[in-house]
C-alpha cells in the first residue's frame, strides 16, 4: 500500500510538472519569435530548462549526483539517451550549447518555439548550420541513437552524424554518458509511471580523439569514431540500469 501510495504521488507530481512545462513552452513561444536566431533564444530557454531541473529535483522525483565536467567550447557532444528529460538537464548544465533536434519535436505544439530557438535540424543541412556557431565556441549536443534507448537494451544503433559532423568542421568531440540509478520516462514509459524511489543522474564525460591514421578514409574515420562513442556511452551502464 505504501508504495502504491508513494507511486501514486510521484506520478501525479511528474504530470504536474510536465503540464508547467508544457504551459511555460506556449508562455515562451511569443518571445522566442522576436529571438530570431538560436544564439539569442537560447539564454532564455536554457534559463526556463535550469528552473525545470530543479523543480525535479525539489519534488525529489530526480538527483543529478555527478554533473561532470564541462566540455570545451566549439565541442561536438554526443551522449546517450535513456530518458524524456536528457536535453533539458544537459542544456541546462552547459552553456553556449544548442542540440540537434527531429522534426516531429519542430511540431509540436508545446515545445515547438523553445526548439526552433534553440536547436539545429536533423537533417542533410546539419553540418552548414552548426558550422559557425562550431567556430565562435558554441556546443552542439547530438543523440546518436536518435531517440531514446530502448527498454532492455545498453545503447541503440548509433548513428554517424556526429561523427561527420566532428570530422567536417575540425570541431572537438565529447562524449557525456548519462547513467540512471533507474529507468526513468525512458522509451514508451508514461510520464505518471515514474517509479517508487528518487532516481539518480550520474554523468560522465570523456574527450574522443577525432586524429586519424594516414590514408584513412573520412567513411572510415566515421565509423571507427562512431565506434568509439559506443565504448565511451555503454561503459559501466549494464551495471547501473
Amino acid at each position: 500500500m505504501a508504495d502504491f501510495l508513494r507511486k501514486s504521488s510521484r506520478g501525479a507530481v511528474s504530470l504536474v510538472l510536465f503540464a508547467l512545462f508544457g504551459l511555460g513552452g506556449l508562455l515562451v513561444a511569443p518571445v522566442m519569435l522576436f529571438m530570431g536566431k538560436p544564439e539569442r533564444g537560447q539564454p532564455v530557454v536554457r534559463a526556463l530548462w535550469r528552473i525545470t531541473v530543479k523543480a525535479f529535483e525539489l519534488t525529489g522525483l530526480i538527483r543529478i549526483v555527478n554533473r561532470c565536467k564541462m566540455p570545451p567550447g566549439g565541442a561536438v557532444i554526443v551522449a546517450n539517451h535513456p530518458s524524456l528529460v536528457d536535453v533539458v538537464i544537459l542544456v541546462a548544465l552547459f552553456p553556449r550549447t544548442l542540440y540537434v533536434a527531429k522534426r516531429g519535436l519542430r511540431a509540436n505544439v508545446f515545445l515547438s518555439a523553445a526548439v526552433k530557438a534553440t536547436a539545429l535540424p536533423d537533417d542533410a543541412g546539419l553540418i552548414d548550420a552548426a558550422r559557425p556557431y562550431l567556430a565562435k565556441g558554441w556546443n552542439v549536443l547530438v543523440f546518436p541513437e536518435g531517440t531514446r534507448t530502448p527498454e532492455g537494451e545498453a545503447l541503440g544503433r548509433l548513428k554517424r552524424g556526429a561523427a561527420q559532423l566532428a570530422l567536417r568542421t575540425g570541431a572537438r568531440l565529447a562524449a557525456v554518458r548519462i547513467d540512471v540509478s533507474e529507468r526513468f520516462l525512458g522509451k514508451h514509459q508514461k510520464a505518471w509511471n515514474v517509479g517508487t524511489r528518487r532516481v539518480e543522474y550520474i554523468l560522465h564525460s570523456s574527450d574522443i580523439a577525432t586524429g586519424g591514421a594516414e590514408g584513412e578514409s573520412l567513411h572510415a574515420r566515421a565509423a571507427r569514431l562512431t565506434e568509439e562513442m559506443r565504448r565511451s556511452l555503454t561503459r559501466e551502464r549494464n551495471r547501473m540500469l
